[in-house]
């Protein structure tokens, strides 16, 4: 096993297909990069590393996520999930709620998870190249939010409540028809 010291491990683009046990033992990481490595499954011993706050899932094969992601309160800089085959996120998500980035791009979701809208902290939500049909009128609930990407999904109109966004800067909604 190889030693990567500190609070940070990266082990993108590994060919890893599972994360190797020791990985989960590593309770002290605050950022955790499993990107491109064709993980189809996660275990729930994830919900473990209380003290991640980057956590990289992009660019694998993982079709649902487990319940205990929903206990990485401490997940405040960014959760990476583009590029995946999800099409719905756990309910223990919306604790999420100090979560400042999310990405969801590239996946097959037709709606915004419901989820996503009791995540209070969110500044900016990617949720382009998908197969978005509607947006939840909650997601007015997202006060703080800055950006909104939609590009790419086959959406055809917009809640009311996206007026509700005060701090919101940048709405992309490029290629939705």
């Amino acid at each position: 096993m190889q030693d990567f010291a500190g609070p940070n491990l990266s082990l993108w683009k590994k060919a890893l297909g599972v994360v190797p046990a020791w990985v989960w033992e590593r309770t002290e990481l605050e950022t955790l990069v499993l990107a491109d490595n064709g993980l189809s499954d996660l275990s729930d011993r994830i919900g473990g590393m209380k003290k991640l706050r980057m956590l990289d899932l992009g660019h694998n094969k993982l079709a649902h996520l487990p319940d205990a992601l929903g206990n990485l309160g401490g997940l405040t800089d960014f959760l990476y999930l583009h590029d995946n085959e999800l099409t719905t996120l756990p309910q223990s998500l919306q604790r999420l709620t100090k979560l400042r980035y999310l990405n969801l791009s590239e996946n097959a979701f037709e709606t915004i998870p419901e989820v996503v809208t009791h995540m209070e902290s969110l500044i900016e939500l990617r949720v382009t190249d998908n197969r978005l049909m509607t947006i939840p009128d909650r997601v007015g609930r997202l006060s703080r939010l800055r950006e909104l990407h939609l590009r790419n999904n086959k959406l055809t109109s917009l809640p009311e409540s996206i007026g509700a966004l005060s701090e919101l800067r940048q709405i992309d909604l490029r290629a939705t028809h």
